[in-house]
């Protein structure tokens, strides 16, 4: 990593230049759920007529994704540096299996407990937050 005039960053810059993107990332995150989510409300509201049976099955999708993806990246972010490579890995293991238990958990919860609930939205809602992740990381990418 490099600054705009070619001179290394020490190790606390990288550190902070690193804590400053997980920020961002995190914030186009939450806007990505707040987008979805209105926009499955208009949807609604103008063309659907279903009692919200879709803006909610497609908010609690949404969700499962954005809380699952945020756990895994407390776990994968937690440790910095070179001599903590092993830890790194590690977390990052721990954090996709967590990650994926959070989701299959959340998903029954959501199909068992509540009802009425569009399966085909949760299921929508998860995937769009799936893009919005995507997106948000090509975004940091691009800018960095």
């Amino acid at each position: 990593m490099t600054t705009h005039s070619n001179t290394p960053l020490r190790a606390s810059e990288r550190k902070e230049l690193q804590r400053v993107q997980l920020r961002r990332q995190a914030r186009l995150r939450s806007s990505s759920l707040l987008i979805i989510i209105v926009i499955a409300w208009l949807l609604e509201m103008t063309l659907f007529k279903s009692n919200l049976l879709i803006p909610k099955g497609v908010a609690l999708g949404a969700f499962i994704n954005w809380f699952a993806q945020g756990i895994f990246a407390w776990f994968a972010f937690r440790y910095t540096g070179a001599q903590a490579r092993q830890a790194i890995v590690s977390q990052l293991y721990l954090g996709q299996i967590i990650k994926w238990f959070v989701v299959m958990l959340g998903f029954a919860l959501v199909f068992i407990t509540i009802h009425p609930i569009s399966a085909g939205a949760v299921i929508f809602g998860f995937i769009a937050m799936q893009i919005g992740h995507f997106i948000s990381l090509w975004q940091i990418r691009k800018n960095s």
